[in-house]
């Protein structure tokens, strides 16, 4: 995930979102380590953390994860169809 959302300085971006050292990260990529718990809230709690929590709950059959991303799905539909009514609403304002 990390290589996707960052492909250029990966460790720099992982490591400052985690809190942890370059080094650190380095190894996590390498998949010579597994990150922490601290470090895994970090994550969470940053930029990136809808993106990774999508990835941990990959394939999860759970009622509630589904029921979240359901939620989270028409909020994003709700934003996009108030974005083009504004839209329209400045087109048909101008043929006035």
């Amino acid at each position: 995930m990390a290589r996707r959302l960052w492909p250029s300085k990966t460790a720099i971006n992982l490591s400052s979102r985690a809190e942890i050292s370059k080094r650190a990260a380095e190894l996590w990529l390498e998949g010579r380590t597994e990150p922490g718990a601290d470090a895994l809230v970090n994550l969470l709690r940053s930029d990136a953390g809808f993106d990774l929590l999508q990835s941990i709950m990959q394939g999860s059959g759970t009622k509630w994860w589904k029921e979240f991303e359901r939620g989270v799905h028409i909020a994003e539909l709700e934003q996009r169809q108030e974005y083009i009514r504004q839209q329209l609403d400045a087109l048909k304002g101008g043929m006035k």
